[in-house]
């Protein structure tokens, strides 16, 4: 099966895997990226996430992982995981080859 993923969906990988994207039942959106520069430090990551999920990359615990507010943070699955490695590798094999 072949993945192919833009810029920002593999930036959202990166963010789910830094434990940065969450998703929160108390508000109508509930899936949220934590960011510093953004205004108010969150962005809505509710259809960055869907294909995502889709292609089985990204999953939502259940809820006994949740805190006291319910709140979850999103996590890679093995293939999520998978992606984000041979990503890595790519961007270090870039960066080596760039370099000579």
């Amino acid at each position: 099966m072949e993945i192919s993923l833009d810029e920002e969906q593999v930036l959202t990988l990166f963010a789910v895997e830094q434990g940065r994207v969450h998703n929160d039942p108390r508000i109508p959106r509930p899936d949220w990226e934590k960011l510093a520069e953004f205004p108010f430090g969150h962005r809505p990551a509710v259809a960055r996430l869907k294909p995502l999920r889709k292609a089985r990359l990204v999953e939502l615990p259940d809820e006994s992982e949740a805190d006291a507010n319910g709140v979850r943070a999103w996590k890679l699955t093995d293939l999520g995981d998978r992606i984000v490695a041979e990503y890595r590798e790519q961007e270090a094999a870039a960066a080596a080859g760039g370099g000579a």
